[in-house]
């Protein structure tokens, strides 16, 4: 998977499997602009997941936070999804999958009640062909 994600997105990437990890990772793309950590697909429903992810990366003031959202969970799911991840400090949302749903209100719902900044939009598997800026539009 690693080679796979490097070749799609010609990055160098880094698996980091415990604190210890993250922190080598961190020192070898130190001279990096822009670090991008991705977090595993765990269930967002435990608390201690949230709190390890807290612990496991020290972010700071000026750091972007984003929380990835797919557009076909439901309108509950990516309110619990976001609430639960606001912890993190969240500053930005990318929404996926929106060549999967017919139903965009969730944007606007979610939008409305958070008042978030959305940054992105993915409509399909080509990375990164397939990932747009976010407008009102």
């Amino acid at each position: 998977m690693k080679d796979l994600c490097k070749k799609i997105l010609n990055v160098p990437i880094e698996v980091a499997y415990s604190k210890e990890d993250l922190k080598k990772a961190k020192e070898k793309f130190y001279q990096y602009d822009v670090i991008f950590i991705d977090s595993a697909g765990r269930n967002y429903r435990k608390d201690e997941y949230i709190e390890q992810i807290q612990d496991y990366v020290d972010f700071k003031a000026n750091d972007e936070v984003y929380c990835v959202l797919s557009l076909t969970s439901k309108q509950k799911d990516l309110e619990d999804i976001y609430s639960r991840f606001s912890k993190l400090n969240i500053n930005r949302v990318i929404f996926t999958k929106i060549d999967e749903t017919t139903q965009f209100g969730p944007i606007y719902n979610l939008w409305n009640k958070y008042k978030f900044k959305m940054s992105y939009l993915t409509n399909g598997q080509n990375v990164p062909d397939d990932i747009q800026d976010a407008s009102p539009d």
